[in-house]
């Protein structure tokens, strides 16, 4: 065995009482102990470690299971071995599936956009119509795929007007006093089942904004196969249980308008490579399935600060029929 694994579970048996350990998988590291299966984080950056036990205690409940974990015998939070620390927690293996269970997964987001809350992240944004034109002008000067620059100049008016939207209504809440955080990394992964019940994973990825993290979620899931109907149940849901107030729509609207696909085809093309996740043809899915959601969005009846006039148009640059409803 690995030295320094051997000392790993050497230091996890003495601190938590463990009458046996067995390495059930090493990356992530999974063990195997008489009390089930545990998983063990390995934290480099103290900080980030105290910020999430902060956040942990802050957002727990009898609703759900907030990444439940184990304290040492001396009743510590985790185990300092050599320049890292340690944290032990349950590991439930079976995801809590989105499709037939809306309900539960909008009960939880909704709970927890009451509880995970902090001041605002301070971050540093340039305005998304000012990137949108220096990106065009630039493409203008260089060498871009012809078939590539067809899309993106077909797209461009629409790409301004989307990104003028996207400013304003992150301008909107600009000066909130708080706001909801998410992991960054949130995915349909991050919720398992255990004894019928929502276990939320917190994981160890930097709090970021909640409203553009599950934007970016919803559109990743429906963007695939056989989990459209899924989405739309789950927004009907978030609106029903109140999440989907002015903010918290405005913040997800200006997410799935803002032209990031369009910016991120773009730069791959400058940069001589575009990979398979930037291809057009994916452009097109993602440009399209915004426009759908923003729609669906409206149809479910929920307000947001979305301005009047023009609707995003299509990925080939047609007019698409729009409300003014554009949710953050």
């Amino acid at each position: 065995m690995n030295p320094d694994l051997a000392a790993v579970l050497s230091a996890l048996q003495a601190n938590y009482g463990f009458r046996q350990v067995n390495v059930a998988r090493e990356q992530p590291l999974l063990i195997d102990t008489e009390r089930g299966i545990k998983k063990i984080r390995r934290w480099t950056d103290e900080a980030l470690l105290h910020l999430h036990l902060k956040w942990r205690n802050h957002v727990k409940n009898e609703r759900f299971f907030v990444d439940r974990m184990y304290v040492t015998r001396a009743g510590l939070p985790s185990v300092r071995l050599g320049n890292y620390s340690m944290t032990c927690h349950d590991a439930p293996r079976e995801l809590l599936a989105l499709n037939n269970n809306e309900q539960q997964w909008a009960a939880f987001l909704t709970d927890l956009s009451r509880t995970s809350r902090n001041p605002p992240i301070n971050e540093s944004m340039t305005e998304m119509q000012i990137q949108v034109h220096s990106l065009f002008e630039q493409a203008k000067q260089m060498r871009v795929d012809p078939e590539i620059w067809a899309i993106v100049s077909a797209c461009y008016s629409s790409a301004c007007t989307r990104a003028a939207e996207a400013d304003r209504l992150r301008e909107l809440h600009q000066y909130r006093r708080s706001a909801f955080l998410l992991p960054a990394d949130f995915s349909r992964e991050s919720c398992k089942a255990l004894f019928d019940t929502l276990f939320f994973e917190l994981g160890q990825s930097e709090p970021s904004d909640g409203c553009g993290v599950l934007a970016r979620f919803v559109l990743t899931e429906a963007l695939q196969a056989q989990r459209g109907q899924s989405i739309g149940k789950l927004l009907q849901e978030l609106a029903l249980k109140g999440f989907l107030d002015r903010e918290n729509a405005d913040l997800m609207l200006a997410e799935w308008v803002a032209p990031d696909e369009w910016i991120g085809l773009l730069q791959a093309s400058l940069q001589g490579d575009v990979p398979a996740d930037r291809s057009s043809e994916v452009f097109k899915c993602v440009w399209d399935q915004k426009i759908e959601l923003i729609r669906l969005l409206k149809n479910i009846g929920v307000q947001s600060g979305m301005a009047g006039g023009g609707a995003p148009n299509g990925s080939e640059g047609q007019q698409l029929d729009q409300s003014n409803t554009l949710l953050l």
